[in-house]
């Protein structure tokens, strides 16, 4: 471990890379912890999760875990490859199983066979990225599959109002356009007060919100989890049947939904892959979640954040990786994944 955390080190020593803030597009690439030891990390495109790569039985575990089959023509005849494979490690399946990586900014492919290959790979292609960077990308786990439980049916939660945080697409209103918090919230008491919502009621609650919880309590942008429970819940909407949970999994909001409540979360929405969010998407954002459907490996949601969002289907892996709670404040740090989520009841 030591000699692995030396090597790096002496990389960053004599490396020019760039560093990576907690903005940039970081999928496939090899980033190297520029505030510690120099540790390094893979991101794998599939599922945006950041791998360790210290060890030499670490790098190799994913090279096997994580690759891609590909014939060997394809792979020695390619010298560009498409953006679909950008970041990918591919893995020549009819020669003697070498492995290359594809670099996401020139797609190129990098021979991955020997360590001293690897070292190369490393020092010329890693990109330098902060703690705080690092922070906002969660870990993967290979020994650890976070899939739901194939006992699971099929829920979904009926009569759920929907209205987008902007209603009438006036998304220049600040107030809409950090609006979530409080959407997600007037969507999840109107269904558990068995009420109807309108366009002309759901804006008038969410900018009311908004301008309640800005004078009484000096803030109404990127709520987190625990303020928007007391200040939207329960001080605006009177409401009390809402409670946090926190560290949770995917098997937590399934056990939720099938109890017949609402789950709302908060979310890194860059993470979503949603079409119809203003690119790259938020990286703060609440969404609620209405069912889940184990054969086709979805949740579906009520997501605020676009005019398209009733009933919206999430990849089960996708959503559950873009659970993230943030501090309360405009676009304040964020030093650490909390999985957490809001449970609504009747």
């Amino acid at each position: 471990m030591k000699k692995s955390i030396l090597l790096f080190s002496i990389i960053l020593l004599i490396l020019p890379f760039s560093i990576f803030g907690y903005s940039g597009e970081r999928n496939g690439y090899i980033l190297l912890q520029v505030e510690e030891n120099g540790e390094a990390y893979y991101v794998y495109p599939q599922d945006s999760l950041r791998y360790y790569l210290g060890r030499p039985a670490d790098a190799f575990e994913i090279m096997k875990r994580l690759s891609l089959g590909a014939k060997h023509d394809y792979i020695v005849n390619t010298q560009i490859f498409p953006k679909r494979l950008s970041g990918r490690i591919l893995l020549d399946v009819e020669a003697n199983g070498e492995a290359y990586y594809i670099y996401p900014r020139n797609m190129k492919k990098y021979y991955l066979g020997r360590p001293a290959d690897a070292f190369k790979i490393m020092r010329e292609l890693g990109q330098g990225i902060s703690n705080e960077g690092l922070a906002n990308i969660p870990i993967g786990n290979l020994s650890k599959q976070n899939t739901p439980l194939s006992k699971n049916k099929k829920v979904l939660i009926e009569n759920v109002p929907f209205a987008s945080q902007a209603p009438f697409g006036d998304w220049k209103d600040q107030r809409q356009q950090d609006g979530c918090e409080e959407a997600s919230a007037l969507l999840a008491v109107k269904w558990a007060r068995g009420q109807n919502l309108t366009k002309e009621e759901a804006l008038r609650e969410i900018l009311g919100a908004s301008d309640y919880i800005q004078k009484k309590y000096g803030e109404y942008r990127d709520i987190n989890t625990a303020d928007a429970i007391e200040w939207i819940y329960k001080d605006y909407f009177k409401f009390n049947n809402a409670i946090v949970k926190k560290n949770i999994s995917i098997q937590d909001i399934i056990d939720e939904l099938e109890k017949g409540n609402l789950v709302v979360t908060p979310m890194n929405g860059q993470i979503l892959g949603n079409p119809y969010f203003t690119p790259p998407g938020p990286e703060r954002h609440m969404i609620l979640i209405r069912g889940y459907d184990p054969d086709k490996k979805i949740f579906i949601t009520n997501d605020p954040g676009t005019r398209h969002g009733e009933l919206f289907e999430y990849d089960t892996q996708i959503l559950f990786n873009a659970i993230r709670d943030y501090p309360t404040g405009y676009h304040e740090t964020i030093y650490q994944i909390e999985k957490n989520m809001i449970v609504v009841s009747k």
